[in-house]
């Protein structure tokens, strides 16, 4: 009894292996590239979303306060601030006013409470600011919501991938193409 050998086991060839892996392979090397185009799409989105955020955020505070807001984009820097325009030149900070304003009229972030200027490239790798609206790279959003462009397009990008945003200027309204 203890002297027999099973010849029957159970269980993987090393043939058998080699062949899942090699399928395995295959179908990563399919797989990879998808996966950075969808990685890449995922990051211009994200971005694309973080300004219209801050087109929907200043237009609101022109409306709510009754006055003008803006945000201005620096492809240089590859920025973008919400701004009080009553304060846009002024050094000085007005951190008791409704709402609070930093130097330049940076007006503070209701999400995460710090000063509204996005580092687009520090916040999604690789996405650059590509295009700004003529006159300076700004947009005013005035108490009834409309802008001071007829049309002001942004123009965000990452290689060979763009996103454009369209804010209306009689109505303030922001699309995304």
């Amino acid at each position: 009894m203890w002297g027999r050998h099973l010849h029957n086991k159970a269980g993987f060839t090393l043939v058998d292996l080699l062949i899942v892996v090699f399928i395995l392979g295959i179908v990563g090397l399919a797989v990879i590239p998808e996966f950075h185009t969808m990685a890449a799409a995922s990051k211009l989105s994200e971005a694309t979303a973080e300004l219209v955020d801050g087109l929907h955020y200043a237009r609101n505070l022109a409306v709510h306060y009754q006055r003008p807001f803006g945000l201005g984009a620096v492809v240089l820097l590859n920025t973008f601030t919400v701004f009080d325009l009553q304060h846009r030149w002024d050094f000085s900070p007005h951190h008791d006013d409704d709402p609070p304003v930093a130097p330049f009229g940076v007006v503070l972030n209701p999400v995460d409470k710090k000063w509204y200027v996005k580092h687009l490239g520090s916040l999604h790798e690789g996405v650059s600011i590509d295009s700004v609206p003529a006159g300076g790279g700004y947009i005013i959003f005035y108490p009834d919501g409309h802008s001071n462009f007829s049309d002001s397009t942004f123009v965000l990008g990452l290689g060979a991938a763009q996103k454009t945003i369209t804010v209306s200027g009689t109505t303030g309204r922001v699309s995304v193409n």
